[in-house]
């Protein structure tokens, strides 16, 4: 990969919000609540 795709991309940035704002508004509560859900469902925590 080289060292102007970044520069490119932040060139463009109206499409970024789109794309960041389901991820952190869907996609990380459901996976911090999937590891929290399996880590107090475990029996061994202590």
């Amino acid at each position: 990969m080289s060292s102007s795709f970044f520069p490119t991309i932040l060139a463009y940035t109206p499409f970024l919000s789109s794309i960041f704002v389901p991820l952190t508004g869907l996609v990380l509560p459901a996976v911090i609540f999937a590891f929290l859900f399996s880590y107090i469902e475990s029996d061994n925590i202590g």
